[in-house]
């Protein structure tokens, strides 16, 4: 997928991808197949801090205002030809079932730009070990303030609500009531297993066609009923306002337990099978899992540095914890409850500056 003008000049930090779109308004959108047909995702976030004249802009190559024609021309020729680069393979933009995958598509190589030396943070040791002060000289060697972080934080959060779970919640909710229509209440999401919602979408597929698509989402615990009702929760309001990052909601008038998921857990499995199901398909895996095979490791899996050009580490459970790896480094982030958010946050800045938005 592509990802363009992670940050511009007027505020934002959108994410759109040739495979998958991201809505840049949040506004949420009442079809399920239509959650990848919007056109971008966007932050908003001030200037740099002390320099009112610098931005991020739609293309990372320029760092300033345009002040004359001479500047003006110049961004537009590179404006130009990063267009008819982006417009290469990208025939198949729009999907009509916004969460199935799509087609293989043939992409041009890209050029991959490597750190320099004195840019490396923390490069070997046991990742599972947490460094604030790395991540602090981390945000301060990419330039982004404290303010901008806590602005995308926030954005982040309405986009994964609005996108994502309140399209869950309102496709199992559809589902549902099918199932009551069709003599199959017994079979409801939330009641039975994902082993028995497979063989229901197949003994009930004219009726029920999108749950194929939902179950990736279901697979992360095997409590559904807790797991269905905690994605109400947190698709509720328009932020994740319940959003509990080290736990998770209550379950039968009892308190969470560690023998269910974190919301940490939920959101990051969601995101991932979103991601899964707007890139092309690769016959390397065939089970559909093309983000999550490739871009995200998992403790008890030892993150080797050598074998990924970036990847999303989970390198704690209890309590959550996620890292970014980038070549032979490891990028500290925060702990906390902003911790997940700053990972992605900073995946994105990363696939901008360095993977001429492509992932």
């Amino acid at each position: 997928g592509n990802v363009q003008h992670l940050l511009n000049h007027n505020s934002n930090m959108t994410l759109s991808t040739s495979n998958m779109t991201l809505n840049s308004s949040f506004q949420s959108n009442n079809s399920f197949h239509s959650i990848g047909s919007v056109s971008s995702m966007s932050f908003s976030t001030p200037a740099r801090d002390g320099d009112s004249n610098y931005h991020f802009t739609a293309s990372p190559k320029i760092r300033k205002r345009v002040s004359d024609l001479n500047n003006l021309s110049e961004y537009l020729q590179e404006y130009e030809e990063k267009e008819k680069w982006l417009s290469r393979g990208s025939s198949d933009r729009s999907l009509a079932g916004g969460w199935a995958p799509r087609p293989t598509e043939t992409l041009p190589p890209r050029p991959y730009f490597l750190a320099t030396q004195n840019q490396i943070v923390s490069v070997s040791g046991d990742t599972s070990y947490y460094n604030q002060q790395a991540a602090d000289a981390l945000l301060e060697r990419l330039g982004i303030s404290s303010h901008s972080l806590d602005i995308w934080t926030e954005n982040i959060r309405k986009w994964i609500s609005q996108t994502i779970f309140q399209h869950i919640h309102s496709e199992i909710k559809t589902i549902n009531k099918t199932l009551d229509q069709v003599g199959s209440s017994e079979c409801k999401i939330g009641s039975v297993s994902t082993a028995v919602l497979s063989k229901v979408s197949t003994t009930k597929h004219e009726h029920i066609a999108n749950i194929a698509l939902l179950l990736p989402y279901l697979e992360v615990s095997v409590n559904q009923e807790y797991l269905v009702n905690r994605i109400g929760e947190l698709a509720s309001g328009s932020c994740l306002g319940s959003f509990r990052w080290e736990s998770g909601g209550k379950y039968k008038n009892s308190q969470w337990n560690k023998e269910l998921p974190t919301d940490s857990q939920i959101v990051m499995h969601c995101i991932a099978t979103y991601l899964d199901s707007h890139l092309p398909r690769n016959p390397m895996y065939p089970e559909g899992r093309t983000f999550t095979t490739q871009y995200f490791v998992q403790t008890p899996s030892k993150a080797d540095t050598k074998k990924k050009e970036y990847a999303l580490f989970s390198s704690s459970i209890h309590p959550p914890h996620y890292k970014l790896l980038v070549g032979e480094e490891v990028w500290e982030v925060s702990k906390g409850r902003n911790n997940l958010f700053h990972t992605l946050i900073l995946l994105m800045y990363y696939l901008r500056e360095e993977q001429h938005g492509m992932l």
